[in-house]
């Protein structure tokens, strides 16, 4: 019994070393980011979301302080989220500092939908969105990662064509 409990202690801190050495290793990834959106049922033509800042927070390592936000894309870009259903669009790439990152931030700009060929600009409640999606980006490595939005999740009539957008996005690794 006292050797299995010391083999699986031995084996925890194996699997913990590797993966926190990933933190502590210096150099650069880079991380590409792209786009789409799940199928949905809504009778809306057009999702025009524009996007103005992606930003990936670095979790400090054991022997290094540089926690802190990096900008991965920092120039507006629209996307016609029904136009990328099953779709992945480029949405944009940055070197890094090699680490452990654990969030997203999008900045989005603005939401404007089309119903019925008449266009609604949507409220926008929060205009930083915040995803959890931990990853390791170890150097001389590319990471990929996926944001799928739920247009029919993200989207709600308020009544008297009042839109809401409210993004629900899946963070995608791969």
């Amino acid at each position: 019994m006292i050797k299995k409990l010391l083999m699986i202690a031995i084996i925890g801190s194996l699997i913990g070393a590797a993966v926190f050495s990933g933190c502590l290793q210096t150099g650069t990834g880079q991380l590409v980011l792209n786009i789409t959106d799940t199928p949905g049922d809504l009778n809306i033509t057009r999702v025009n979301v524009t996007i103005s800042k992606v930003m990936v927070h670095r979790s400090a390592a054991v022997n290094n302080t540089t926690a802190g936000w990096e900008m991965v894309v920092n120039d507006s870009q629209t996307f016609d989220l029904i136009s990328l259903i099953n779709v992945k669009e480029f949405f944009g790439s940055a070197n890094l500092s090699a680490g452990m990152y654990t969030q997203i931030q999008l900045t989005i700009e603005s939401c404007v939908i089309t119903v019925n060929e008449t266009e609604y600009n949507c409220t926008v409640p929060s205009g930083k969105i915040k995803l959890i999606k931990p990853f390791v980006l170890m150097p001389d490595q590319t990471i990929t990662l996926t944001m799928d939005f739920d247009v029919q999740k993200s989207i709600t009539e308020k009544g008297n064509n009042k839109y809401t957008f409210n993004p629900v996005i899946k963070v995608i690794q791969g």
